[in-house]
């Protein structure tokens, strides 16, 4: 017979990882996690996660993040310049749903999807994954090659949310240097920054005690990791370095930002409700995001129920948490008072 308090949950217990999931770290400080997934068959993911991004960049370095992500593709040790994604989309892997990377104001993700059922493929998808992490030529020709890039890119973008968002991103983040901090960068700066500094940040910030290697897939773990050692075990150590963080300010006061443009398609209404960043390690932080969960999954109903209302104040709205922050977005009825849109 179980008593309330021999069932009752041990909320300060930390986290317990899948059982499944193989893990370790390297000497030189990498972390790999892994896990045999047998769907879909003969496929393997394949992930290099780097906790570098473009809050990492100097003030001349700006967007070389980011930059730095595409040159990784353009040549490396066991890759000639071009003959990475020629070779991906060799063995049926294509670039953007199966091949492709992010770069974010945190981290930068290499991402790569390969079958398990021809030999010696699995090795050259760790291969291409260790040349990110330690082997990108970052030749200066192919650098000034791709700034042409990353600039076309950045021009692509240069619609009314890129402009409207400028001034929400100064409303969200005050003085932190997250507003100077995009990682598409600055087209000035991409034009001109030697290419010295592309490969400083290279250096500076790719380093393996902030990797991770994730492969989830079709195939034997224990050969998973084997093939991981082999691969990353040579990236040399470096000395301890704290990462410099760049805290949001907080404030008491209740800010708003109103912004319009011609080219805008619509008209909506967010409010966010920020909150310091909480640990997740624990039983009871895991049972906080799941009633959190619910709470937004309650809101969102409450708001689908409303706007099956005739004469609805608002076309659709949702609420959900991003970095432990609540946002609730309406996007507005134009027949409609607005101002009703957020009463529950």
């Amino acid at each position: 017979m179980f008593t309330a308090a021999a069932s009752a949950q041990d909320l300060a217990a930390p986290l317990a990882l899948d059982p499944a999931i193989r893990t370790g770290t390297l000497p030189n400080g990498l972390t790999f996690f892994i896990r045999r997934n047998g769907e879909p068959e003969k496929r393997a993911l394949l992930r290099l996660a780097i906790k570098a991004g473009s809050i990492d960049e100097a003030d001349d370095q700006r967007g070389l993040a980011h930059l730095l992500e595409h040159m990784a593709f353009n040549g490396s040790t066991h890759f000639k310049a071009g003959e990475l994604v020629s070779y991906l989309e060799s063995i049926g892997s294509r670039f953007g749903p199966d091949v492709n990377a992010y770069t974010s104001f945190d981290e930068t993700v290499y991402m790569l999807e390969v079958p398990t059922d021809r030999e010696g493929i699995l090795t050259r998808g760790l291969e291409a994954l260790s040349d990110f992490a330690g082997g990108v030529s970052l030749d200066t020709v192919e650098i000034d090659r791709e700034r042409g890039v990353v600039i076309e890119e950045w021009r692509g973008r240069q619609g009314a949310g890129t402009r409207m968002q400028d001034a929400q991103m100064k409303g969200l983040f005050g003085e932190s240097r997250y507003v100077d901090r995009l990682p598409i960068g600055l087209p000035e700066l991409l034009k001109s920054v030697p290419a010295q500094r592309v490969r400083d940040f290279y250096r500076d910030f790719y380093r393996p005690d902030r990797m991770a290697v994730i492969a989830v897939g079709d195939f034997e773990p224990a050969a998973m990791e084997a093939l991981i050692r082999a691969n990353f075990g040579g990236l040399p150590a470096r000395p301890p370095a704290a990462r410099a963080l760049y805290p949001v300010p907080p404030h008491q006061d209740t800010r708003y930002v109103v912004v319009s443009d011609r080219e805008a398609q619509g008209s909506s209404v967010s409010i966010v409700h920020k909150r310091p960043m909480e640990s997740f390690r624990t039983v009871g932080d895991y049972r906080r995001s799941f009633l959190l969960g619910l709470v937004h999954d309650m809101v969102g109903g409450r708001f689908a129920e409303i706007a099956r209302r005739p004469g609805a104040p608002f076309l659709r709205a949702s609420a959900w948490q991003i970095d432990k922050s609540l946002r609730i977005q309406s996007t507005a009825n134009p027949k409609s008072n607005l101002s009703a849109a957020m009463v529950l």
